[in-house]
């Protein structure tokens, strides 16, 4: 009890922001899941981590730009010194979304062909920009990398907080289109529903909430926990609606236990929370198998 109340004097916004980015990832892996397009995480991930190494080149400095347009003076820990890399993180995902979309246009690549295209590009980019980048900033690219989620501060949370209401918000006004285009797409053009434009929809939500968060909190909590969480649910749930709430419960309740074990056993919170997730997973999915 006294190391959690440690952890909540010391780390407050370290733990709800985990809980936010949890949650984020967990409820949009069950869609990723569902479609059998979970190597677009992996793909939106790397693509994000390209866009905050490019924003470390500074080629084009908008941190200076906007302050000069709102005549204010950009600091170290203000909000304009990290909207570069978040503003590049999130153009690269959205160009790599708006590349995958196309897929349905034509018949010459499978879907995987394309996530696999952007997936080994983005790395290589990545590299490239990571080498080009000053050498006392690559450090600060490789903790974004590793995705310390322990140095959430509280710019980082309401950051989360507004993308986790932003996509609710999305999904709970389109849920209809949403839902029949991501399950039932047979459906949706019996209804009417333009499947193309509204599977852009989701894929442009997607990738904007792994973007953020792998910004915040790397691109291996983001892409594990749009996977891990959603499988969990699956193997437990019979319903739906069941699936959406274990998972989001899972993401939202692994990233504190991870905090903790990290703090315990002096370990990187972020893998910490990936190997939990995982443990939880063998253990449901061994109990499906001896339950069978």
């Amino acid at each position: 009890m006294e190391t959690i109340k440690i952890l909540f004097e010391l780390f407050p916004y370290a733990i709800l922001g985990s809980i936010a980015a949890g949650i984020i990832c967990s409820f949009l892996g069950v869609f990723v899941v569902s479609q059998r397009v979970v190597f677009l995480g992996a793909a939106l991930t790397q693509a994000a981590i390209a866009g905050v190494a490019f924003a470390f080149l500074h080629l084009l400095n908008l941190e200076e730009i906007l302050a000069s347009v709102f005549g204010v003076t950009s600091i170290d820990d203000s909000f304009l010194h990290h909207f570069e890399h978040t503003f590049f993180s999130l153009l690269f995902a959205v160009i790599a979304v708006l590349i995958f979309s196309q897929s349905y246009r034509q018949k010459f690549l499978t879907t995987d062909s394309l996530l696999g295209i952007i997936f080994v590009v983005a790395i290589a980019l990545r590299i490239i920009f990571i080498q080009k980048s000053p050498i006392a900033e690559v450090a600060e690219i490789e903790s974004i990398l590793k995705g310390d989620i322990l140095f959430i501060g509280a710019q980082e949370f309401y950051t989360l907080l507004t993308i986790l209401v932003i996509i609710f918000l999305i999904f709970s006004l389109f849920s209809k289109q949403l839902r029949f285009v991501t399950f039932d797409a047979e459906t949706a053009s019996a209804h009417g529903i333009n499947d193309r434009l509204w599977l852009l929809v989701f894929y442009l939500t997607v990738g904007i909430g792994i973007s953020l968060t792998t910004r915040f909190v790397g691109d291996v909590f983001t892409f594990a926990f749009l996977i891990l969480p959603a499988s969990i649910a699956i193997l437990l749930a019979k319903r739906i609606i069941s699936v959406f709430l274990y998972s989001i419960i899972i993401g939202a309740v692994i990233p504190p236990l991870a905090i903790y074990f990290a703090f315990e056993f002096d370990i990187s919170s972020g893998p910490t929370a990936v190997v939990v997730a995982f443990v939880l997973f063998l253990i449901v999915y061994i109990f499906k198998k001896f339950k069978k």
